[in-house]
């Protein structure tokens, strides 16, 4: 049989400490599965996977344990799900569990008392033999005691070498009298902080408890310096011409618009368009605005036109401001008048120079030369009137009588109709028409 596999928030605690107070948890028919690795990281101890033997390994101080991935064992996307007497096992504690608030408790107690009354048999075993040394740790600080660093989010770390692994529940951590315990994390035998509000310039203090899963307790104070001081920006420096826009929406036909620029007082300038001849200038409109009306002939086709403004602020200096965005031009022909085309202006062409020293020639009046009349000769256009001349009777030619000849009526051409069926009947010979007669 098949179960469906769920999921569901549940709080695992440790001695009635919250250790993952949203952990993840699988439930099958009825059974609440744990995450294994993320157990592992909350209590301290390194899980790891035999893809080959499907076998987990999870190691806690000196106790090593394996769980089998076979069975109620389940995979999901790389993540182990175990079943909580499993993993308690693994672990060395007792295990407890509340169905209504949906609470796994560990109890570690179990496993102290094992370990004290374990220790206890070898002490009275070994009562002959000399009492152990006390343990020694190799400390290494980063920054180191009495150093000085140029960051404000330096990386600081306390290593306890020859320690087992530290107990994350236990570590305490203390930066300039500040609690900083939820911003360092426990590597193994390591305490790692980073801060993350930024450092003054001075000395800082830290502080470090942690005890490791022996029971042994490590403590280590020490102070460096930071001489890392954020300097303040220069105030920006107010730019000379603020803004410029257009006053409406260009659309075809538009043949006038403004264009605004806004800016120090005391500028002057002139803006120009892409496609449109001339400048148009600048006028005041307000303390700190100027204006250019822009006038569009008639006829202009120009898309993607881009405006400008040439500016000369009120020390001298010029410059160019441009829209970044463009805009299209298109203005209809103006038509013609009844009138027709306009008559060109005239051209005038200076008077020819002479070279120094001479003097122009005066022209020499010109004589009117007499006038003969002259017979007019009537023209075409001038009326002449004609006297008809008489024929003489010797050239006139007898009339000749012609009779007409009848033309014949044309016989309407019957309407040739094809019944189905039917052979289509032979083509009919045109009846030759008879030619008129030459006159007699």
């Amino acid at each position: 049989m098949i179960h469906a596999l769920t999921f569901a928030i549940y709080a695992v605690t440790l001695d009635g400490r919250p250790v993952l107070p949203k952990a993840r948890a699988a439930v099958v028919a009825g059974r609440v599965l744990l995450p294994v690795r993320a157990l592992g990281n909350a209590l301290g101890a390194d899980v790891g996977y035999d893809g080959r033997t499907h076998t987990i390994t999870v190691q806690r101080g000196a106790r090593v344990a394996t769980i089998s991935a076979r069975g109620a064992v389940r995979i999901v996307n790389g993540s182990a799900y175990a079943p909580l007497r499993a993993v308690a096992t693994a672990f060395g504690m007792r295990v407890a569990y509340e169905a209504r608030s949906r609470t796994v408790a560990l109890d570690d107690r179990i496993g102290e008392l094992t370990r004290n009354a374990h220790q206890d048999t070898l002490r009275r075993v070994n009562s002959n033999a000399p009492s152990p040394t006390p343990r020694s740790y190799a400390i290494t600080l980063t920054p180191a005691n009495g150093a000085s660093v140029h960051d404000p989010y330096p990386s600081i770390t306390a290593r306890f070498a020859g320690a087992t692994s530290l107990d994350p529940q236990s570590l305490h951590v203390t930066l300039d009298g500040r609690d900083v315990s939820a911003e360092a994390a426990v590597v193994g035998d390591e305490v790692l902080l980073t801060p993350r509000r930024a450092l003054p310039p001075g000395t800082h203090y830290v502080s470090v408890f942690a005890r490791d899963f022996d029971g042994t307790q490590l403590a280590q104070q020490w102070s460096f310096g930071d001489d890392f001081a954020f300097v303040a920006p220069p105030p920006p420096t107010p730019f000379p011409i603020s803004a410029m826009w257009i006053d409406r929406w260009i659309v075809p036909g538009t043949n006038a618009f403004d264009v605004y620029v806004e800016g120090q007082p005391g500028m002057s300038g002139y803006v120009g368009v892409d496609g449109v001849p001339g400048i148009f200038p600048l006028q005041v409109y307000t303390a700190n605005s100027y204006v250019a009306h822009v006038l569009v002939p008639s006829g202009v086709n120009q898309p993607y036109a881009r405006v400008a403004a040439r500016i000369i602020l009120p020390n001298g200096t010029p410059q160019t401001i441009v829209l970044p965005q463009t805009i299209n031009l298109f203005t209809p022909v103006k038509p013609l008048s009844n009138q027709g085309y306009p008559t060109p202006a005239p051209t005038y062409h200076a008077a020819p120079r002479f070279p120094l020293g001479q003097r122009t020639p005066t022209p020499a009046p010109r004589t009117p030369a007499p006038r003969t009349p002259t017979p007019r000769t009537p023209t075409p256009h001038m009326p002449v009137r004609y006297t008809p001349t008489p024929i003489p009777a010797a050239r006139q030619l007898p009339v000749v009588q012609r009779t007409p000849v009848p033309t014949p009526t044309a016989t309407p051409t019957p309407v040739m109709r094809r019944v189905l069926g039917t052979p289509p009947r032979p083509p009919r010979t045109p009846v030759p028409t008879p030619s008129p007669k030459p006159p007699a």
